[in-house]
């Protein structure tokens, strides 16, 4: 390569095409196909039933007419929504049907018949008739909470959708035209729609808020595609502005490191693109990581590099030299932090699964990177920089001292150190046992992004966004009818609504009831079910022949099977898995003969997710120990080595689990990545540091000078990648997204920790356990302390140069 650099460099840029051509055939995906694998059981069943009854994602619009004193049933105002209800269904792409007060179906009854009704049509209102109406609309149970509160002050607009996310990228495309850019796919191009719609002159004067499964998945959609590019953006001008503060005037120092990175997040994305896999959430972290990585190998190269050309090395020498020193820990470094990825790829989690496959291909294309490029950078030097002062002193004499301090303490205090960190491991460990799996799609967002704060809003006052859907079915067609299923039904729906979780259901019991309530005049004592079955067939009759349709959103065609759907708030996934215990404890308790009842929809996926995520936790965290520590042993070719090796790697990871566990919070999806992202990368510094005081031991002989050696010349490139890695994962910090910002804070402070653990940790268990073997030498000076400038093997010494 450093003949034919500029070969290779030709080489390199030809690749990089290849990989935009591939890259540009990614897309975002939030939907639930996103997350689980086609194989998946209750994946599966969430999508039989969508294709039973229908998609279950909608579009909710909540409206309020500030100063209004009639609020929504003011007849001006009654009339504008029936015009917005009328655009909405007309022009926005890929709905089913919108439902709103002006066309609901409203039940009245003249003596024996049952009419279908409309207020937007079929009932011509003067302001007083409207409110006349209003106390009637209050006491259908079917409106309450979804179309109108309870104190009338809120009205409700449903757009259900006519596709789901979780569908082929043909059937959610809009304009074959326009391609595949996200404004042109479901559900961005509905959302964009109605945001549109609703800021319309001609519905000035009234406030809307909208939440729902398609503005959800539009707000996650949208934060990826604005912040991959932002935070990459500012990750690279982070690194460079530390590289230009750690190597002032150097090109290298500079253009190396952002190389590597550029290089390698190129052929990843291209990875991605060619394999198929889709930007998700979770993908938001990868250019964050990939440049973490990158930057730490490159930074190895570059100060070993500074440092042979500072000895006086000719160009290709000190390359050569270079590539001796660090190469090989450069390799362990990355086959460890892979793997540590590559562990991830067994969850039942996909877009985990996912992430750990591009995350570990992009570890590799990084070594591969860094070890091409930087060869062809480095050999692009001037000769003349051979004559330069000591890199050392030039650079960072400051440093360097704190180094040498550093070793002070490790050899007066190297008992003490252990003990200490013990105490901290054992108190850790306690606050580990607190911890809980957990995870809100909702709080995901931070409080002032605009869909948390409708969603919050609406759930306070009208009901619960999430879905969960419990699916009866019989044997027989027709077997719904049954008086004693219907029971069964009500029963369960009364129970389900005692849930302070659950804010409102629907199923066909409630449409029932309704029409024997308009039958009898109205009268709030007949909101209930008859009790004769040819009376139930009766009212459903009447009602098909009135022209009615809701029933058909919660029966099969064939009357084989029924759905009751319950509305459940966006929270925690621990309580929706109580909630869900609790539903099948009294299904159980319930049974009902020859009726199959099971239970999906997206509040069930939830509780799945969370079921993987603690899988995800037990299997892998112990997968990658295992696999780390059994490379480490291999690598050193002992096994007390590679398991003291181990330990500052699980030390950081230990102690921030902890600390989460002290503090009350929980693991998500992100937060569940720490400990595998931590000890992959943690573990590069460790391979450096272990393989040089291994390196300088098998020369002096001596453990004391040995950790001298190793921590002063390998030490300062620690402590430059661990600032790089801090600052970069600090970066999330600015997202809209709390689990993100969360997920940095606490990657960077684990990357600090970490590496306290290589400086004082590691060295202390090399000093008190000298797994190298038994000592042969000794230090020139009698006090054994301390190592100071005037020891011959000191890179200051005329001696050591």
């Amino acid at each position: 390569m450093y003949h034919h650099r500029i070969i290779v460099l030709i080489i390199t840029l030809v690749l990089i095409w290849i990989a935009l051509i591939f890259a540009m055939k990614l897309r975002a995906d939030n939907s639930f196909a996103a997350l689980f694998d086609v194989t998946d059981q209750s994946y599966n069943q969430y999508l039989q039933y969508q294709d039973d009854f229908g998609s279950d994602e909608v579009t909710y619009i909540v409206y309020s007419v500030p100063g209004n004193k009639y609020g929504p049933f003011d007849i001006t105002v009654m009339r504008q929504i029936r015009q917005l209800t009328k655009a909405l269904e007309s022009e926005v792409p890929f709905v089913d049907e919108v439902i709103s007060l002006t066309n609901a179906e409203y039940l009245e009854a003249e003596e024996d018949l049952l009419k279908v009704l409309e207020l937007g049509i079929d009932i011509p209102l003067t302001q007083e008739e409207l409110l006349q109406h209003r106390a009637g609309i209050q006491n259908k149970p079917l409106f309450l909470h979804s179309l109108i509160s309870k104190d009338a002050i809120l009205g409700g607009i449903i757009l259900e959708m006519s596709v789901a996310s979780s569908d082929s990228l043909e059937t959610i495309r809009y304009d074959p035209i326009k391609g595949d850019a996200m404004e042109n796919l479901y559900p961005q191009v509905s959302v964009h729609k109605v945001n549109e719609i609703l800021s319309r002159p001609e519905y000035a004067g009234i406030d809307f808020m909208l939440s729902g499964d398609a503005p959800m998945n539009t707000a996650y959609n949208e934060v990826i595609g604005r912040e991959a590019v932002i935070i990459t953006a500012l990750s690279l001008a982070l690194v460079a502005i530390i590289s230009m503060i750690c190597f002032p005037g150097q090109w290298l120092g500079l253009v190396g490191p952002l190389s590597v990175v550029i290089v390698s997040f190129l052929f990843m994305v291209g990875f991605m693109g060619a394999v198929g896999y889709k930007t998700t959430v979770m993908f938001l972290i990868a250019p964050t990581l990939l440049t973490a990585i990158g930057v730490a190998q490159s930074v190895h190269l570059v100060c070993e590099f500074n440092f042979m050309r500072s000895q006086g090395l000719k160009l290709r020498e000190a390359i050569g030299q270079t590539f001796e020193n660090v190469a090989m820990p450069c390799v362990l470094a990355a086959i460890t932090t892979a793997c540590g990825f590559l562990v991830m790829s067994s969850s039942r989690l996909k877009a985990l699964s996912d992430l750990s496959i591009y995350l570990g291909a992009g570890v590799i294309f990084t070594f591969l990177a860094s070890i091409s490029v930087m060869t062809c950078i480095m050999a692009l030097q001037s000769e003349h920089l051979s004559r330069r002062r000591d890199y050392s002193k030039r650079q960072s004499q400051v440093l360097l001292h704190a180094l040498k301090a550093v070793v002070a303490f490790n050899l007066r205090h190297r008992v003490r150190i252990l003990v200490v960190s013990a105490i901290f491991i054992t108190v850790a460990l306690v606050g580990v046992s607190k911890l809980h799996i957990g995870f809100n799609f909702l709080t995901d967002f931070k409080p002032y992004t605009q869909f948390r704060q409708d969603t919050t809003a609406i759930q306070e006052s009208m009901g619960g966004m999430l879905n969960i859907a419990v699916i009866y079915d019989t044997v027989d067609p027709g077997g719904i009818r049954d008086p004693g299923i219907l029971s069964h039904l009500d029963e369960l729906q009364d129970f389900a609504n005692s849930s302070p979780l659950i804010r409102k259901t629907y199923s066909m019991v409630d449409i029932i009831k309704d029409i024997n309530q308009s039958l009898h005049g109205g009268d709030g004592n007949y909101y209930q079910l008859p009790e004769d079955s040819a009376q139930i067939a009766q009212y459903l009759l009447l009602y098909e022949m009135s022209g009615g349709n809701d029933l058909e959103d919660y029966v099969s065609g064939d009357y084989q099977s029924t759905v009751l759907e319950m509305r459940v708030d966006l929270v925690d996934s621990l309580e929706v898995e109580e909630l869900y215990q609790e539903i099948m404890s009294w299904v159980q308790a319930h049974p009902l003969p020859d009726v199959e009842i099971r239970i999906t929809g997206i509040g069930m996926l939830w509780v799945k997710m969370a079921s993987y995520i603690v899988d995800s936790q037990l299997w892998g965290y112990s997968l990658v120990f295992i696999i780390v520590a059994t490379i480490l042993c291999l690598a050193f070719r002992s096994i007390k080595v590679g398991l003291l090796a181990m330990i500052p790697n699980l030390f950081p990871v230990v102690i921030v689990l902890g600390a989460m566990g002290w503090a009350g919070m929980h693991l998500d999806y992100y937060r569940l990545l720490i400990g595998t992202v931590a000890i992959g990368i943690a573990v590069d510094d460790t391979v450096h540091l272990m393989t040089r005081l291994r390196k300088e031991y098998l020369i002096c002989g001596n453990y004391a000078e040995a950790v001298h050696e190793g921590v002063t010349s390998v030490g300062r490139a620690l402590i430059i990648t661990t600032i790089i890695l801090s600052l970069s994962f600090l970066v999330f910090l600015i997202s809209d997204m709390e689990v993100l910002s969360s997920f940095g804070f606490l990657l960077s402070a684990t990357i600090v920790i970490a590496l306290l653990a290589d400086l004082f940790l590691l060295p202390s268990l090399v000093l008190v356990f000298q797994p190298f073997g038994e000592e042969r030498g000794a230090l020139t000076p009698a006090d054994n302390t301390s190592v100071g400038p005037s020891d011959k093997r000191h890179p200051d010494s005329e001696t050591y140069k």
